[in-house]
C-alpha cells in the first residue's frame, strides 16, 4: 500500500513512520525542507501536563482589546480582524468549562500512549536530541500558579503526570540563573523536552535508510481522481500514483484540504523564538516563565526562548516588535547576556482550529483521503501518538488513541467549514 504523505514536519514524519511499521509504502511530499517549517524553532517540550485547549471561559470583550495589544502574549493585528473575524467567533464558543473538560480528556485519551512511543522512537533507531530533566513553572504571582495546577491536576487524572509544587526558595534553587522575586513553581517530573530539528532529522534519516522516498522541494499541485479515491498527487516534480494520502503540512493544510472538496476553518496561530548558540550561562532544565507566559529549553551547545501567539492568518510574517517585546520579557527574568540581543531569531505558524484540537482521521465523502493537522503548540508532544493513531485507520482501519473526539467529522468543525477563509 503506497501512501503520500504530504507534508515533512514532525507531524508528517511521524506518521510516515508508522505507516512504514504496519507495512505501508510511505512516501513523503515536502514544498521546503524537511522539518523547515513549524517543526524547526519551537521549544521541543513533550509536555502531556501542558496538553490543554486554547480556548477558556472568561473570554470577554475586554480580553479582545488586550489582544489587540503588540506586546501582548496572544496578538490579533487589528488588519486581521475582518477576515478572522468568523473563526474568532467559533472559537469564543468554545470558551466554556464544559467544552475546555471535554478537550482536555480528548488530549489526555490521546496522550496516554505519548511517553511509550518517545521510548520507541529510540529503540526503532530514530536518533534525536532528548532529555528528561521535567519541566519547571516559576512564577511570581501565586494566582497564575493556582491556575496552572488546576490544568494540571485535571490533565493528571487521566495522563498520570507527576508534579510537585515548590516554593520560591526551591525555585530558586533548582533554576539559579532565575532573577530574584519568583515566589512559587510547579516541578511536572514526568515531561520532557527534544530538540525537535534534532527529531525531524532522525525521522528523516531513518525514512531513508528504510528506503522511503521523501521529496523535498516538491510541491503538491493537486490530485488525479478515479470517483471518490485518489489515484495519484500532481507535484511539481510530476504525479506521484498512490493507494492514499495523508495531508500533515501544518497550518498550510488547509489549502490542501480545499483541493479534495472539504473545507477546513484552519488558521495559524504564530509563534517566536530565539535559538543562542553557545549561551555564556545556560539552564539547567526547561523552564516556562509563568508571568512572562515564555518557555525556555536548554540544548546542547544552544538556549531557546519562545512563546506568544499571533493570530495574523497563513504568513511568514516576522513581527520583530514582537520579537523584542519577547527579548524583553525574558531579560527581566533571567540573568542570560544575551538575551537582549544575541541569537537567532524565528517565526513559525502552529495549525489551529477554532476548538484548537487536533484533526486526525478521514476526509468526508472521500475513500482514501485522511488529514493529520491542527496540533496548535503541541506538535511535539503529540506527533508520534497522532501518527501512530492515524497510521493504524489507513493500513488497518482501527484508530488508535481515542481518535474519535478529535476526527475530521466531529460536530462543530464540519457544521463551520465555511470558515476556511480565516486563512
Amino acid at each position: 500500500m503506497r501512501v503520500g504523505v504530504v507534508g515533512g514536519g514532525v507531524v508528517g514524519l511521524a506518521t510516515a513512520h508508522y505507516l512504514k511499521k504496519l507495512g505501508a509504502d510511505p512516501v513523503v511530499v515536502e514544498a521546503g525542507g524537511v522539518g523547515g517549517g513549524c517543526s524547526r524553532g519551537n521549544n521541543g517540550w513533550v509536555c502531556p501536563s501542558a496538553s490543554t485547549p486554547l480556548p477558556a471561559p472568561g473570554l470577554t470583550a475586554k480580553s479582545l482589546v488586550w489582544m489587540l495589544r503588540c506586546a501582548s502574549h496572544f496578538h490579533i493585528p487589528a488588519v486581521a480582524l475582518p477576515r478572522l473575524a468568523p473563526w474568532l467567533l467559533r472559537f469564543r464558543s468554545h470558551c466554556t468549562a464544559a467544552a475546555r473538560a471535554h478537550g482536555i480528556r480528548a488530549l489526555a485519551s490521546l496522550n496516554a500512549v505519548t511517553g511509550e512511543l518517545y521510548d520507541e522512537l529510540t529503540a526503532d533507531g530514530v536518533e534525536f536530541e532528548r532529555g528528561r530533566s521535567g519541566i519547571i513553572f516559576a512564577y511570581r504571582d501565586a494566582a497564575l500558579r493556582a491556575e496552572k495546577l488546576t490544568d494540571i491536576e485535571a490533565v493528571a487524572a487521566s495522563s498520570g503526570a507527576s508534579w510537585r509544587e515548590l516554593d520560591g526558595d526551591e525555585v530558586h534553587e533548582m533554576e539559579p540563573l532565575l532573577r530574584p522575586g519568583f515566589a512559587c513553581g510547579i516541578h511536572v517530573e514526568t515531561d520532557r523536552h527534544v530538540r525537535p530539528e534534532s527529531l525531524t532529522e532522525g525521522l528523516a534519516a531513518a525514512l531513508r535508510a528504510g528506503g522511503t522516498e521523501i521529496f523535498e522541494g516538491t510541491m503538491a499541485l493537486g490530485f488525479e481522481w478515479e470517483g471518490s479515491r485518489v489515484r495519484a498527487i500532481v507535484t511539481s516534480r510530476g504525479d506521484l500514483e498512490v493507494d492514499a494520502v495523508v495531508l500533515a503540512a501544518g497550518a498550510q493544510t488547509g489549502t490542501l484540504a480545499r483541493m479534495v472538496g472539504w473545507r477546513i476553518p484552519l488558521t495559524a496561530g504564530k509563534g517566536y523564538s530565539v535559538t543562542i548558540e553557545r549561551p555564556a550561562r545556560q539552564l539547567r532544565q526547561p523552564l516556562y516563565l509563568g508571568d512572562a507566559r515564555v518557555g525556555m529549553t536548554p540544548f546542547e551547545g544552544a538556549l531557546r526562548f519562545g512563546g506568544t501567539m499571533e493570530l495574523s492568518g497563513v504568513n511568514r510574517r516576522m513581527d520583530t516588535a514582537r520579537v523584542r517585546a519577547l527579548r524583553r520579557a525574558v531579560s527581566r527574568e533571567v540573568d542570560v547576556p544575551e538575551v537582549r540581543e544575541g541569537g537567532r531569531a524565528w517565526v513559525g505558524m502552529r495549525p489551529m482550529v477554532p476548538d484548537t484540537l487536533p484533526v486526525i482521521g478521514k476526509v468526508p465523502s472521500r475513500e482514501n483521503v485522511y488529514v493529520n493537522t491542527g496540533h496548535q503548540m503541541l506538535g511535539v508532544t503529540l506527533a508520534p501518538v497522532s501518527g501512530w493513531a492515524l497510521a493504524g485507520l489507513v493500513v488497518e482501519g482501527r484508530p488508535g488513541g481515542g481518535l474519535g473526539a478529535l476526527g475530521v467529522g466531529r460536530g462543530r468543525l464540519i457544521a463551520t467549514n465555511d470558515l476556511s477563509s480565516a486563512s
